[in-house]
């Protein structure tokens, strides 16, 4: 059949060697974590085996005895990444949320239970968010759970000299936005004093 210009031009047979892959077959590649040095921070930095001080739990305590342990913990930036450039002035301390292996939740932990990792997996526990493992060489970690209520801070200066002399591993967009999210989730949250009544 004609064209409306004229004769139809034959279209070149692709060797079948020469025909792009198909995208079906090459998925595009969404890494979770890359390995960084220097001392830039970003949100989604992580930096295991920090030291931090852990309150005493202990509720007979006076508040004026209230005693300070230091404890060692994972944490993961969660400053946003352009808070966290280096000349701006209007942050001084870095918030970080602790990091929690899977392995390292024994019984009687919600989440020594299967169903319950699955759910943090999905996003039903608000206050925690989880992570996937990583591959990276020489940081190689399984699958953690962020719990996004336990917030610690730090000075800039400390953590950037920390980075600084230390490869550390950073947590890579979508996943980083995904974190964001989720943390900004667990404070965005509006409790109704009346709500709407169930449907039956």
């Amino acid at each position: 059949m004609l064209s409306l210009f004229g004769r139809r031009p034959r279209q070149e047979q692709v060797p079948a060697e020469a025909a792009p892959a198909s995208p079906a077959l090459c998925p595009p590649s969404y890494p979770w974590f890359g390995a960084v040095d220097g001392d830039d921070l970003q949100q989604g930095d992580i930096f295991d085996d920090c030291r931090v001080h852990v309150p005493s739990a202990d509720p007979t305590e006076k508040q004026s005895e209230l005693k300070l342990e230091w404890g060692e913990r994972d944490l993961i930036v969660l400053s946003q990444s352009c808070d966290l450039a280096k000349g701006q002035k209007n942050l001084d301390e870095v918030i970080l949320c602790e990091l929690w292996r899977i392995s390292e939740y024994k019984s009687p932990s919600p989440f020594s239970k299967q169903e319950n990792l699955e759910r943090v997996r999905k996003g039903q526990m608000p206050r925690y968010h989880m992570i996937g493992r990583s591959e990276v060489a020489g940081f190689e970690r399984e699958a953690r759970i962020v719990d996004l209520q336990q917030i610690h801070s730090m000075p800039i200066p400390l953590l950037r000299a920390r980075a600084s002399k230390e490869r550390h591993l950073r947590l890579l967009p979508p996943y980083r936005e995904h974190l964001s999210q989720s943390f900004a989730r667990v404070f965005m949250r509006v409790g109704l004093p009346i709500d709407i009544p169930p449907f039956r």
